[in-house]
């Protein structure tokens, strides 16, 4: 079944927003481009769960002025989030309708609007999420390892903990990415800003990765993902967002037993755990900004100060002209239909949200 273009056209300017523009016009990081298409994601999740709006019927008209402004509110007063993330959230929202005005000046209206919306002030949470040696071994603890999954996602945490790996560059990895010299181990990681470092593996670790590789990896090639999905028989590369949904599954779990464990649980938690855990231990802290591949030891300070303001400034950059892509004769290149299945998973993976 085929629609109309018009019907289609809020999902292919999400599209180009996301995988067009901020990576080939802005050529921004895989993490940059991570933080708005998670903005963009939960403003999705706040329309289905708070306005009954399923993905499939979202529009521009599901931007309105009135909409933007109530889930900042939500944010704040219903999920507890603090000031920077808002501002973060708006900024991304704000970012993607004025790339969606400047290809449609008929979109202008819906862009001025929100951009009316005056950020939010207050006083910055500063809670540093992250989790005791005791919680640690709880939630290493929870996953069922009678079962495959269950074997690879306790690893995968193991292995985010010992690294200090940020998500993006967890499911990057490849087994090239394993360095061995004698009985010692150091992991490769490709950071923000096409950086790389080395990370030791602590020599009680190695055992766990060598029964990970032994049991997911027999065959060792060196191009394979070190944590992957299969998809028709072959591994494919594990999204970001497949770990966020077992490592907030397990995060229930846990807090159903203890109700003073988090909620919620991501990645990331795990990086500020080992940063946190070496700070206590008395290690210098230009170390553990090496170690975390920090470009300035402001954002290592973060464990001295407990300050999380600094991300707020990550996604204030897009606020500038998005030029609409044109052929050599200098016609704008329209984009092509799509078939549509009827289906919101179809959407989001169409969107890039998944």
């Amino acid at each position: 079944m085929r629609i109309k273009k018009s019907e289609l056209y809020f999902y292919e300017m999400l599209r180009d927003f996301l995988n067009k523009y901020l990576v080939t016009q802005r050529n921004f990081t895989a993490a940059t481009v991570k933080n708005y298409t998670d903005s963009l994601d939960q403003y999705r999740k706040y329309l289905r769960e708070q306005k009954g709006i399923p993905f499939d019927k979202v529009g521009f008209h599901c931007f309105s002025k009135e909409f933007v402004y109530s889930f900042c509110i939500w944010l704040r007063d219903s999920q507890s989030k603090a000031v920077s993330t808002i501002n973060l959230r708006l900024s991304a929202i704000k970012s993607f309708l004025r790339y969606c005005s400047e290809e449609d000046a008929s979109l202008s209206a819906v862009y001025l609007k929100v951009k009316s919306i005056r950020r939010f002030k207050g006083k910055t949470d500063p809670k540093l999420e992250y989790l005791t040696p005791e919680q640690l071994e709880t939630v290493f603890a929870i996953p069922d390892t009678a079962t495959r999954n269950g074997r690879r996602n306790q690893y995968f945490m193991i292995h985010a903990y010992e690294t200090g790996g940020r998500v993006e560059e967890l499911v990057s990895m490849t087994l090239g990415d394993i360095i061995r010299n004698g009985n010692n181990v150091q992991i490769r990681l490709h950071g923000k800003g096409n950086k790389t470092r080395y990370t030791p593996l602590p020599s009680e670790v190695i055992p766990h990765l060598d029964a990970y590789l032994a049991e997911f990896h027999p065959d060792g090639r060196n191009d394979d993902y070190l944590f992957y999905t299969i998809h028709d028989g072959k591994h494919s590369k594990m999204s970001p967002r497949t770990v966020n949904s077992f490592l907030s599954a397990y995060a229930k779990q846990v807090h159903e037993m203890e109700p003073a464990f988090p909620e919620n649980l991501h990645c990331h938690v795990f990086r500020h755990s080992i940063g946190m855990a070496m700070y206590k231990a008395g290690i210098p802290i230009s170390y553990i900004k090496d170690f975390l591949g920090h470009s300035s030891i402001d954002s290592t300070a973060i464990y001295a100060h407990a300050d999380n303001d600094a991300m707020a400034e990550a996604l204030r950059s897009v606020d500038q002209e998005a030029l609409p892509e044109k052929d050599s004769n200098g016609n704008v290149i329209t984009v092509p239909e799509k078939k549509w299945k009827g289906k919101e998973d179809y959407l989001l993976h169409f969107c890039g949200l998944v």
